[in-house]
């Protein structure tokens, strides 16, 4: 990835200009981390075909933290097969994982390539493998409260659901005015096997803590996996309809969500 190549912002060419002085004028070898920021930085600005290329060149082609950062760039920018590619790279490359499974899964539902996504959920069977199911919780009041991805057995239940339900509808209707249909993923499974909207475990604590906070409190909830898009999309909208600062602390990043727009810019 030479750095001349690309007509990019200043802060992109100069990362790319340390990285290949590194070697040139300092003599150090890049690591793992230096190298998945280079594909963290091609990925960003949209350069997929570079960004493999890159990894495929790097020395560390059997390093799963490549590919990682590689398959983040692919589902952010709508590229499907080369994310599908990726996926079935990183499946290879840490067979015993369970993320790589459900990765490769939900790769092949967003293309429509069914069958092979029923493949792969047979194999994670066959091997004893299943999902490590989503929990989310929050502190409101002086409790913890938890709150299981499609479990509806939590307290508060009725007004939680009744409270997220409406706010499900009222976003569902301002998405509908500006011409987009997907928010009835809020209302349905989006695939087979898929927890609807309306039970995902971080919405639902963000709606209990709509209820019980005061107004201008923000909203802190705690994600032990990786928040989906449509949760995502829905708290952008939902922190501009209530007004309200809400924030989810997934694995790898705290969003926060302020008047329509969130801290991670729509890159996690």
């Amino acid at each position: 990835a030479k750095g001349g190549g690309f007509k990019f912002d200043i802060p992109f060419l100069n990362t790319i200009m340390h990285y290949e002085s590194m070697v040139s004028d300092y003599g150090c070898s890049p690591n793992t981390k230096h190298k998945a920021c280079v594909v963290d930085l091609l990925g960003r600005v949209g350069k997929m075909s570079e960004a493999e290329d890159f990894i495929m060149g790097s020395g560390s082609e059997n390093d799963p933290i490549l590919w990682h950062a590689l398959l983040r760039a692919c589902r952010i920018h709508g590229d499907k097969e080369r994310g599908i590619k990726t996926g079935e790279k990183l499946m290879e490359l840490e067979p015993f994982a369970v993320t790589s499974y459900v990765v490769l899964y939900n790769l092949y539902m967003d293309a429509g390539k069914i069958s092979l996504a029923m493949k792969t959920r047979g194999l994670m069977r066959e091997r004893g493998m299943s999902k490590e199911a989503g929990i989310s919780w929050a502190e409101f009041g002086g409790s913890i409260h938890h709150f299981t991805d499609g479990n509806n057995s939590c307290p508060h239940n009725n007004a939680i659901h009744a409270r997220l339900e409406e706010l499900l509808v009222s976003v569902k209707q301002k998405t509908e005015r500006g011409g987009t249909d997907i928010w009835e993923l809020g209302f349905q499974s989006r695939k087979d096997g898929e927890i609807s909207l309306a039970r995902h475990g971080e919405l639902l604590g963000v709606a209990l803590g709509l209820c019980t906070l005061p107004s201008a409190a923000p909203v802190t909830v705690m994600k032990n996996q990786r928040i989906s898009w449509e949760s995502h999309e829905t708290l952008k909208l939902l922190s501009a309809r209530e007004n309200r600062g809400i924030i989810v602390r997934d694995p790898t990043h705290f969003h926060r969500f302020d008047q329509g727009s969130c801290s991670c810019r729509d890159y996690w």
